[in-house]
């Protein structure tokens, strides 16, 4: 279980506030909100990368974490902008997310992962050789490759077309579950992967620092509690 207590943020013209909340492990959670609610600034939160986060009680498996630093704790991050390394090959890249940065050498599973993300023909690229595409399935598998307990992703799909970001995020969530990884992503397209979930996925739901409802997407869909969620909602068909 993750759990959160208390996780507050406060800066000149923003505050942000989250509180008891708790997630079961390999929960996939995902995040919508309008464009400056905070939705980022609570991941960076969560990832000990936000200098002003205030955190009261944030445990995994009852182990507090808020005194940990960013490598301690059991997050692999994707951010907005990928972070690949433009000198490292793509088979370098999860042979040293693998290894925690101890090494370059690829072993078989790294090729394996690769091709289970459709980008084993592509091993011995550098991202500036690689589509956007490409270089957004090497950024998800240098996630998967860590093997974190969560992999917590911000807006990996704002640079693709929806078509490609559907595909890709099946591919992803579906290695992802295999490894019993859980999964809080930042999101401003619902996927169709998600609308028709069927178990109880959370959603959250963050305007101008607040959760104003959380709940499965078929609660959202059926009594939204704000108006920015029922135009949200309705866009997604």
């Amino acid at each position: 279980m993750l759990e959160i207590d208390e996780l507050c943020v406060r800066r000149p013209g923003f505050a942000l506030h989250l509180a008891d909340r708790r997630l079961a492990a390999g929960t996939r959670l995902t995040i919508i909100g309008p464009s400056g609610g905070g939705k980022s600034t609570l991941l960076r939160g969560l990832l000990g990368l936000e200098p002003s986060v205030r955190l009261r009680g944030l445990r995994w498996l009852g182990a507090d974490l808020a005194a940990l630093p960013v490598h301690r704790r059991p997050f692999g991050w994707l951010p907005q902008e990928l972070g690949l390394w433009p000198q490292l090959k793509a088979i370098e890249h999860v042979a040293f997310a693998r290894t925690r940065g101890r090494q370059l050498r690829a072993a078989a599973e790294d090729e394996t992962l690769l091709h289970e993300l459709g980008i084993g023909h592509r091993a011995r690229a550098l991202p500036a050789q690689m589509s956007g595409g490409e270089r957004q399935r090497l950024a998800f598998a240098r996630v998967i490759a860590q093997r974190p307990a969560w992999a917590v992703l911000d807006e990996p799909f704002s640079n693709l077309d929806p078509v490609i970001a559907d595909e890709l995020g099946d591919a992803f969530f579906a290695l992802a579950r295999e490894r019993g990884m859980g999964l809080i992503q930042v999101t401003h397209q619902v996927g169709r992967h998600q609308r028709t979930a069927r178990d109880d996925e959370p959603f959250w739901v963050i305007e101008a620092g607040r959760l104003t409802q959380a709940g499965r997407w078929d609660e959202l869909q059926r009594q939204p509690a704000t108006p920015w969620i029922e135009r949200f909602v309705a866009l997604q068909h």
